[in-house]
């Protein structure tokens, strides 16, 4: 009897550990509006997760020199979960270059220290929260 109590004991404790966790990651819709800046070789660009009515969109801006922006590519939001959205399907976009598809997947991720973005599965850029 006394040898199945403390047996009892860490069952219960191992079950209960999950439960103990928390996770502090903030949800892709917590970026809703916020623009997250990409400093590449070029002159930048910038991505920002938009509502329209009950459809998500990532608007992404593509800066240029001498001009803030140069190209608006706006993607269609598939969520696969409440940390991590993919985004590949144009839906619209302000230059005919941009409308071909390039095979670009992209892959934003609520990390524990911040936001990261991926391009086919390379990853681009973290912003630290």
């Amino acid at each position: 009897m006394y040898k199945v109590i403390p047996v009892l004991l860490l069952v219960l404790i191992a079950c209960s550990f999950p439960a103990l966790t928390q996770d502090n990651r903030a949800k892709i819709k917590d970026y809703l509006d916020q623009e997250i800046q990409i400093v590449d070789r070029f002159a930048g660009q910038s991505i920002t997760l938009i509502k329209e009515k009950q459809d998500y969109y990532i608007v992404r801006k593509i800066s240029g020199s001498g001009r803030p922006v140069v190209a608006t590519v706006k993607y269609k939001v598939v969520f696969n979960s409440d940390y991590q959205i993919t985004f590949s399907e144009i839906a619209d976009s302000s230059s005919d270059g941009l409308n071909g598809s390039h095979n670009e997947v992209f892959l934003l991720c609520s990390e524990e220290n911040g936001i990261s973005l991926y391009l086919n599965q390379l990853k681009i850029v973290t912003v630290i929260k």
